[in-house]
């Protein structure tokens, strides 16, 4: 049976998901809606590029189907602040089964708990798209690792979106812990936020802290530097590991190996296992919305908003 599958947003991130459903080998017709009339011919060019191999059909639309329907799958690739308005009303209108949100998933703690409720209310499996979990490479780390011992991450690099990427480390830390995270500590921020190249939205550098409920500890620096770098250090008992994402290199035991790294547009098993298992390996919304629950509060802190569930924190 042709699943039903809805993209919500198509610029970049959502360009790259539509590169990734492309692939995947459920049969599917993809309904793409993207408001800005300027993105449209990219996106009908790759369209008409797929559209010989038969495996899938695609809509390009600029609104949101008004006809009920029933979609297997949703994908909601907006922006953090226009996600809540997008996902309320698919809802409204529509059945859905799971979806998969990109992130920061809002702009406020009021977002993530009403949406929360709302998932629930409908019965909606919901996840977020921070893409590590679906890395075999870092599975194959998870296995290594003494789950008795709290495991330690440390990230050092520059130019990689400390903003809008810190839930993706928050979130990697919790994957190889087993465990949550209880506190988000943003004060060795550099003192002041700065306009990101997308208006109304601020980037920061400095560092941000963790701690999780197991004692393991989270340290994430971004200079603020024009050339990307990131490596990400894994301290478990007495075992180190060093990882270059850029090189595609882990080191241990002094030992330099392969550690391969996965982008949206490469990872088609997550939308294939969402429809046929409801589950496409991804991070749980629940535990997600308790990651950016402290971060945005923690966030308001830094800016000097106001700490309260319904403030907006400029990021995305």
């Amino acid at each position: 049976m042709v699943k039903q599958v809805l993209l919500c947003g198509c610029g970049n991130i959502g360009f790259r998901h539509l590169q990734a459903m492309s692939t995947m080998e459920t049969p599917a017709h993809i309904i793409i809606v993207e408001p800005f009339q300027e993105a449209h011919e990219r996106i009908s060019d790759f369209i008409s590029s797929q559209e010989e191999s038969g495996k899938h059909s695609y809509s390009l639309a600029s609104e949101i189907p008004s006809s009920p329907r029933t979609l297997d799958l949703v994908v909601i690739a907006t922006n953090a602040d226009t996600r809540q308005a997008a996902f309320e009303d698919i809802i409204a209108r529509h059945s859905v089964s799971v979806v998969i949100f990109e992130k920061i998933l809002f702009q406020s703690v009021q977002a993530l708990d009403a949406v929360q409720a709302t998932l629930e209310a409908h019965g909606i499996r919901g996840f977020v798209n921070c893409g590590r979990r679906g890395f075999d490479s870092y599975h194959a780390l998870f296995d290594e690792l003494d789950e008795n011992l709290p495991t330690h991450v440390t990230v050092t690099g520059s130019a990689f979106g400390l903003a809008s990427n810190a839930v993706h480390f928050l979130d990697l830390i919790e994957f190889l812990n087993r465990s949550s995270v209880g506190r988000v500590d943003l004060s060795g921020l550099h003192p002041n936020a700065v306009e990101s190249k997308r208006a109304g939205f601020y980037e920061i550098f400095g560092t941000l802290e963790g701690m999780l409920k197991n004692g393991a500890a989270l340290s994430v620096t971004c200079e603020d530097d024009d050339t990307m770098n990131i490596v990400i250090s894994i301290q478990n008992g007495d075992k180190n590991y060093q990882i270059n994402e850029l090189k595609g290199t882990i080191v241990r035991d002094d030992q330099v190996g392969p550690f391969e790294i996965k982008y949206v547009s490469g990872m088609p098993q997550i939308y294939d296992q969402a429809l046929e298992y409801g589950d496409p390996g991804l991070t749980p919304y629940v535990d997600s919305a308790n990651q950016h629950r402290l971060y945005l509060r923690a966030m308001c802190k830094y800016l000097g908003l106001p700490t309260a569930d319904e403030t907006l924190c400029p990021i995305s």
